[in-house]
């Protein structure tokens, strides 16, 4: 006759397997002080109450027919703390073990001898968890949206939509007034540009039905940015993509429709202002590379080719899609 696990250690197993129960089919915690969460926590702890003095009938009656050295054994275990009992019964040898008369196996290969040893208590317990583990698993997520990797990443998806909503309420979005060149933004800008631009303007901004980006000739230049200042052809790439190209509708008004945020367009003029920086350019101011489109438009006075003049380029289409 063995002790029974005390009431406090299934109460508290109780209240972890019905709060596991609830969280798996609503996925937050809201539900601690639903009157429905409250009502099943109380009418299990009247069952294990009943439970537990129905056991107790039991285990007195079973007491009474025990012989007086069983009586005794049974009192020092109950004289033993509960977590000690666990430890040593996941331990304990089996009698065959502690009498030294395992048997061997005879399986007959290469004369290795095997021991027919008992698989210790924790380890069939620990095998026992994962396969119960294992079915609430395949459990919830047939029947339930509990560790479904799609409903985890919605939630995922909208926790981060509104802490976007929240820092944009700090940070204002950018504008022509307050708009500048930020390096750190080159990459990000890159990944906008691949999922909006590249259709219309190429892979590596070379050139598709929309202008080249990689030389200095520029179809749209706006007047309060037609001059050499630094940062002149960065401010005309965040215009033109805010308010589209006046020469053609096709290139729209992405910042002005809201299309694309102010702080986006700040990452995509950075790469494309990056871009053409760095790419190599002859003296007049055409890209170097035979894969680029020819250029199209007027060459732009903060080019390093500028001389004063504003002579568009040899077959030039000014009616082309053109963020330039």
């Amino acid at each position: 006759m063995k002790p029974r696990t005390p009431f406090v250690i299934n109460a508290i197993l109780s209240v972890f397997l019905i709060t596991g129960a609830f969280y798996m089919f609503l996925q937050n915690f809201d539900f601690i002080t639903n009157p429905i969460f409250l009502a099943t926590i109380a009418i299990s702890f009247v069952l294990l109450l009943i439970n537990n003095s129905l056991n107790a009938l039991i285990d007195a009656e079973k007491f009474r027919l025990l012989s007086d050295k069983e009586k005794k054994e049974y009192l020092e275990l109950v004289k033993t703390p509960f977590l000690t009992r666990i430890w040593r019964d996941a331990f304990k040898q089996s009698k065959a073990e502690e009498a030294g008369e395992i048997k061997l196996i005879d399986h007959g290969y290469d004369n290795i001898k095997e021991l027919d040893n008992q698989l210790p208590r924790w380890y069939i317990g620990l095998f026992a968890v994962t396969i119960t583990y294992g079915l609430v698993y395949l459990f919830s997520y047939a029947f339930t949206s509990f560790a479904h990797p799609d409903v985890e990443y919605e939630e995922e998806y909208k926790t981060q939509l509104a802490e976007i909503a929240e820092y944009e309420k700090i940070a204002p979005q950018a504008t022509i007034e307050t708009a500048q060149f930020n390096p750190d933004a080159v990459a990000d800008g890159k990944v906008i540009y691949e999922q909006i631009c590249k259709t219309c303007h190429g892979d590596g901004a070379k050139g598709l039905s929309g202008p080249n980006q990689t030389d200095d000739y520029w179809i749209n230049i706006q007047e309060e940015y037609n001059n050499a200042k630094e940062d002149s052809e960065f401010k005309n790439i965040f215009y033109t993509v805010w308010n589209g190209s006046k020469n053609n509708p096709t290139m729209r008004a992405f910042g002005a429709t809201g299309e694309i945020k102010g702080n986006d367009i700040v990452k995509v003029a950075s790469y494309l202002y990056q871009l053409n920086k760095n790419s190599p350019k002859d003296s007049e101011g055409r890209s170097v590379d035979k894969t680029a489109k020819e250029p199209q438009g007027n060459l732009a006075p903060w080019s390093k080719a500028y001389k004063g003049g504003s002579a568009p380029a040899e077959g030039t289409r000014t009616s082309s899609n053109s963020v330039k």
